[in-house]
């Protein structure tokens, strides 16, 4: 899908993009956020936020959760406060194009995608580091319209480059229902998404249909150790 209906002038390529060899060393783990835990942090950022600002949060679900996550992993990894750190995640454009309209039955891919643009680590280490990603994230949503299914080109040009450690996409969603899928075989016990190794977390909705969250994240072990404490330290009273 382009703008004006017409596709680039440039060539098409069947080239792979290129992505960064696995690391033998790196390990999988799934962190739930239950409804509770997630109320506890809109909660959280509606009393932060009063005394700093005005414009009101999109304080969704996936905004929580997305921003949340976000802000742990920037801790985790510590480092240079000043390195540059991005977030990226997929927008369904179904919704948004409204000439034509794309209705919600439409089966096939109208998906692109938000990109923050370049931010500073230090944003998301500091006290108030939960409050300004959720603030990023919010805005990044408020703020769609049908201009972005038009920049998908250059999404995937740009994500023809290693990610690298400072950018961080979101594979999944929460509203997907992955668990409420049925084959034939019965509902899945455990749903993985197998593309987060390269600066990717995955994110489903809780497989008790409890309305909680699943986030799943791949790193190192003495990563995962770090983060886990941070993930759960910020859910203490």
């Amino acid at each position: 899908m382009f703008a004006g209906g017409k596709e680039p002038d440039n060539p098409k390529t069947l080239k792979h993009l290129i992505t960064p060899k696995i690391s033998p060393d790196n390990f999988r783990f799934t962190f739930e956020l239950s409804r509770e835990n997630i109320q506890k942090l809109r909660e959280r950022l509606k009393r932060d936020q009063s005394s700093s600002d005005s414009k009101q949060l999109r304080l969704s679900t996936f905004v929580i959760t997305f921003s949340y996550a976000f802000t742990c992993l920037v801790r985790s990894r510590g480092g240079d406060p000043k390195r540059p750190v991005e977030f990226r995640f997929a927008v369904d454009c179904r919704s948004l194009l409204v000439d034509p309209p794309v209705p919600s039955s439409y089966f096939g891919n109208c998906v692109s995608a938000v990109v923050s643009g370049p931010l500073t680590a230090t944003t998301f280490m500091a006290e108030d580091g939960f409050l300004a990603a959720a603030r990023f994230v919010s805005d990044s949503v408020e703020e769609l319209d049908e201009t972005v299914a038009w920049k998908l080109p250059k999404v995937l040009k740009d994500s023809a480059s290693p990610f690298g450690s400072k950018l961080l996409t979101v594979a999944g969603s929460t509203r997907f229902g992955v668990y409420g899928l049925d084959f034939g075989w019965g509902r899945p016990e455990k749903v993985e998404i197998v593309s987060i190794d390269q600066g990717s977390i995955s994110m489903a909705e809780s497989r008790d249909g409890s309305g909680g969250v699943e986030i799943g994240f791949s790193l190192k072990k003495y990563e995962i150790d770090v983060l886990i404490d941070l993930l759960r330290d910020g859910l203490k009273d």
